[in-house]
């Protein structure tokens, strides 16, 4: 089998299904972890079962989180859809100042913040999110601006949604931080230049 071609059908980039065999072939690779193990967790994410997170889990927290921890969180909150059970590590990250655990970790977690604030009403990450996309330095601002407008539902009104450079003082700054003030209720002082 060709775990490429069955994440490319998992992923609808290629036509057909994903069969029975293929998932657990990607489960096997998983559990052994040897292969494509990207491809793999692709699979086994859009195609497995809630409980297959336990063959997830080890790539989040074990010893090649570096190279698959991103991937991990993604496969687990985005595509089996258990936020709920990574809440409170995706609170810790978007709070944390820095990476926690693996590279890219906090990065991971902002991107995944339209996913969390869906599910669960959190002032307080929606303020921290505007908090670091208004900070000048921060690695992490255009993510965050990102996965604000994304939760705000704002890409049809931007000019720019997509920007990859940040203007502190563009109209379409300013709408973000308007919705998000009124949707989290965060203090107008939150969004400053720093």
């Amino acid at each position: 089998m060709d775990i490429a071609d069955i994440r490319n059908r998992a992923q609808g980039v290629q036509p057909g299904e994903v069969t029975a065999p293929e998932i657990q072939y990607a489960r096997d690779m998983l559990s052994a972890a040897k292969g494509n193990i990207g491809s793999a967790m692709y699979v086994v994410g859009l195609c497995g079962e809630p409980s297959d997170a336990r063959l997830i889990e080890p790539y989040l927290y074990g010893a090649e989180r570096d190279v698959y921890g991103e991937l991990a969180l993604k496969v687990l909150c985005r595509y089996m859809g258990l936020i709920g059970d990574y809440k409170d590590l995706l609170s810790t990250l978007i709070m944390s100042n820095e990476d926690i655990g693996w590279q890219n970790s906090r990065m991971a977690a902002i991107h995944l913040a339209d996913v969390y604030l869906e599910k669960f009403q959190d002032d307080v990450i929606g303020c921290r999110l505007l908090e670091i996309m208004m900070t000048e330095h921060d690695p992490d601002r255009l993510s965050a601006r990102l996965s604000l407008i994304n939760t705000l539902d704002l890409r049809q009104i931007l000019a720019e949604p997509f920007a990859i450079e940040f203007d502190d003082f563009s109209e379409d700054t300013q709408i973000i931080i308007a919705a998000a003030q009124a949707r989290f209720h965060c203090l107008p002082k939150t969004p400053t230049v720093h």
